[in-house]
């Protein structure tokens, strides 16, 4: 993943949202420091999985922060084509027997959460996601994941 995209997809989200970085990095649910807000705009530092939580909650499509898919086109795509897919589409499929002290194994539920999530917002496995991307957005979410 290129932080200096990620990094510049942030700044042209809160852009959207007609929010100065002052407002973001103030916000009574982020309060980090200038300086490292700045570093998540820049790609100099990777953006952790609790910030993009309140993010979020601020109304950014972290979505497209991380991958640069929005996630209405996304959702439009799929009604295009006349519905979600079905189950057997899906490409993360968890073993009946999990150790999620295991690095393996807690990177395979992150993922399998990130697709549950593009699934719900209408995506298809390969055409609108892929095991990068789910890799991407798992490493992005093993801090929350149990």
């Amino acid at each position: 993943m290129d932080l200096t995209e990620v990094g510049t997809r942030l700044e042209a989200e809160r852009q959207r949202l007609g929010l100065m970085a002052v407002e973001v990095y103030e916000d009574k649910s982020v309060k980090i420091a200038q300086t490292t807000y700045k570093n998540y705009e820049s790609g100099k530092r990777d953006i952790p999985s609790s910030l993009l939580i309140k993010l979020w909650d601020m109304g950014f499509d972290v979505m497209y922060v991380l991958t640069g898919q929005r996630l209405e086109d996304i959702a439009v795509d799929v009604q295009a084509r006349g519905g979600v897919p079905s189950y057997h589409q899906r490409l993360i499929h968890l073993p009946d027997i999990m150790d999620i002290s295991n690095p393996s194994d807690k990177l395979l539920a992150a993922m399998y959460h990130a697709e549950e999530s593009m699934v719900q917002a209408g995506a298809t496995a390969n055409e609108d996601y892929d095991y990068k991307t789910l890799a991407t957005l798992g490493l992005g979410l093993l801090d929350i994941v149990k």
